[in-house]
């Protein structure tokens, strides 16, 4: 009589054992990749910061102030005071088409700066200390060290933004820019910090540019708001750090 043979193959429960090892290691290796891609991104974000921060001390070094007796207060001595600012707002010490015009055109008569696209103006800041570093010979070789994944100028909507300076008596365009933002490896947009608070300024207006003067950060505070996209947690990175 003829005697059957052991079955060699998997039983039900060993094939759910290797099953199960197979998910853990799975999920081991997804997990350490995960880790050191997060922790690639912190230090591109850092390398980042790094970059801005040199551009900013070359731009403190090469002593860029404006002269014109119109804008003397409103020049751009370092630290940049870029912070915060619309295109919209009436107040003259808050005013980003005179940083702009002065910064990227000679001051002349007759010329506009109009800002194409939506943007948040939280982030104009950053976006105008991208666009007037980016006018100087010095500050533009470092800032194209910055990973060009990290730099976009569409907007809020998803178009385009450019700032162009236009002939007020014809309304020609002289010359057009991109309005270039420097987003963190998440995505998120970076801020520009020049004064340590000034949204709840009390003061009368005319008592402002003192505020201005004394409020002022003897250098900039660039800061990513780092994995978590929220500005003012614990993952923040800044170029203090």
């Amino acid at each position: 009589m003829k005697t059957r043979g052991q079955n060699s193959g998997f039983t039900l429960i060993e094939t759910v054992v290797v099953v199960a090892i197979i998910a853990v290691l799975v999920s081991i290796v997804f997990g350490v990749a995960t880790r050191v891609q997060e922790q690639g991104k912190i230090r591109l974000c850092k390398d980042t910061l790094a970059i801005i921060d040199t551009a900013l001390e070359q731009f403190r070094d090469f002593g860029y102030e404006y002269n014109h007796n119109d804008y003397k207060d409103k020049g751009l001595a370092f630290p940049l005071d870029c912070n915060n600012l619309s295109i919209t707002n009436p107040n003259p010490y808050l005013n980003l088409q005179d940083v702009l015009l002065h910064a990227i055109y000679p001051p002349i008569p007759l010329v506009l700066v109009s800002i194409s696209g939506a943007y948040d103006s939280k982030f104009a800041g950053s976006a105008a200390l991208y666009l007037i570093l980016s006018h100087i010979p010095d500050c533009r070789a470092t800032l194209e060290k910055i990973d060009k994944s990290l730099l976009t100028n569409n907007g809020t909507d998803g178009h385009p933004m450019d700032v162009s300076i236009i002939n007020q008596s014809t309304g020609a365009v002289i010359a057009k820019y991109p309005f270039t933002v420097i987003v963190d490896p998440w995505k998120t947009p970076i801020q520009y910090d020049y004064y340590p608070d000034f949204a709840n300024y009390a003061g009368v207006w005319t008592n402002y540019l003192d505020y201005r003067n004394s409020a002022k950060r003897t250098f900039p505070v660039i800061t990513s708001a780092g994995p978590d996209k929220k500005f003012g947690t614990k993952d923040d990175i800044t170029n203090r750090q």
